[in-house]
């Protein structure tokens, strides 16, 4: 692999192979500087933890800006090595530390990259296969959720056309659905006859995407039953997390949004304040000030995705969820906020703000979540204990 795009150092990197030995072939001056700390990079990080080296991260944002201060408008890997290296020689105090995770983390990020893919690649099939049903049978389209049943999909991979169905009749559907342990197989069936009563016209390229059809639901069940076992496989490695028990006490997180959570913040020591936990998931509002023009407070644009989703997606969940205190400090943020437009949403990142700050510390103490915690009423019956 050329040491250009993925390792950059404080000197020349000019003609640099790097192919797993160590150190690498040439003169360096530490600590070296990359622009990519995940994928490609993951092994050339290993090798550096193994021989103690510490380095130092340039995001992709900082790197293009500093890169139009120099002339010329060629890009090659030996050009945007220099870059980095010039970058982490001038504005060090600019560049981050690299964390070394656990190899529980490093399980937990890659089997979580891997489920995520996955699910997006099956809100894709499944958009693709409505598409081709709408265009032959659209009332059956309309008469079922694919992405939220399972019976549906076994439909469909044998029989996709008003014909078909109206033959089967409903009686004998609702029979070879049952042989395929679909549960309400009565239901489904009556649906799909009265969907298939209502269409008489057939389009002429029916055969075929029949077929296309049939192929897709086929593939849509073969993904729902790998990302059951995906989830089984990242609550098994979650178990083995000796902060796991901490972030599953907390109203809202389940067992894949907690792997999430996890495997973004790595170790809790990275972040010496709630405040800077906050920045880094972004729910803390940036300042956009200038001269007499003040008070301005916008939404940042540089913050971990990963964690802004976990803390998000779980403080929604707490704040829907009636006797917490999340869904009183939302129902009062909701209703103070005067315009309609987004509501939902300000009242859902106030409390998560909040959340934030009770989950750092939670985490720094290895406290678990307490629902009635009343630092005075506990103290009182210390005192009367003893």
């Amino acid at each position: 692999m050329r040491a250009g795009r993925y390792l950059a150092v404080r000197g020349e990197s000019r003609g640099h192979q790097w192919g797993g030995k160590w150190p690498p072939t040439g003169s360096f001056s530490w600590p070296p500087s990359l622009d990519l700390i995940d994928g490609p990079a993951s092994l050339l990080l290993g090798v550096l933890a193994v021989h103690g080296q510490n380095p130092r991260y340039v995001t992709g944002s900082k790197f293009a800006a500093f890169k139009k201060s120099f002339s010329g408008q060629g890009k090659t890997d030996l050009k945007d090595s220099y870059i980095i290296a010039e970058f982490a020689r001038c504005l060090r105090r600019q560049t981050a530390p690299v964390p070394a995770p656990s190899r529980l983390t490093k399980e937990l990020t890659l089997i979580l990259a891997h489920r995520n893919g996955l699910s997006a690649e099956r809100t894709r099939t499944i958009n693709r296969m409505r598409a081709l049903l709408t265009s032959i049978f659209p009332e059956l389209e309309r008469s079922f959720d694919f992405a939220q049943s399972q019976g549906p999909l076994v439909l469909l991979s044998g029989y996709q056309t008003p014909a078909a169905i109206r033959r089967m009749g409903e009686s004998r559907l609702t029979a070879w659905l049952a042989k395929r342990g679909v549960r309400k197989a009565a239901a489904i069936a009556e649906k799909a006859v009265t969907a298939a009563k209502a269409q008489e016209t057939a389009a002429s390229e029916e055969d075929l995407a029949a077929e296309l059809v049939a192929e897709l639901a086929q593939k849509i069940s073969e993904m729902n039953n790998r990302l059951k076992d995906l989830e089984k496989k990242v609550k098994e490695l979650l178990s083995q997390h000796p902060q796991a028990p901490i972030v599953l006490s907390m109203p809202g997180f389940g067992g894949v949004l907690a792997a999430e959570l996890l495997a973004a913040i790595g170790d809790i020591s990275r972040f010496p304040t709630a405040g800077r936990l906050a920045v880094a998931s972004g729910m803390a509002p940036v300042s956009r000030d200038s001269g007499s023009n003040t008070g301005n407070r916008l939404r940042p644009t540089q913050y971990s995705r990963p964690l802004q989703r976990a803390f998000f997606l779980s403080s929604q969940v707490a704040c829907l969820t009636v006797g917490t205190w999340e869904n009183e400090t939302y129902l009062r943020k909701y209703k103070g906020y005067t315009h309609d437009k987004g509501r939902h949403k300000k009242a859902v990142i106030a409390v998560a703000r909040q959340r934030v700050s009770i989950l750092w510390a939670m985490l720094r103490d290895g406290r678990l979540y307490e629902r009635e915690y009343n630092p005075r009423a506990k103290a009182a019956g210390e005192v009367q204990a003893a």
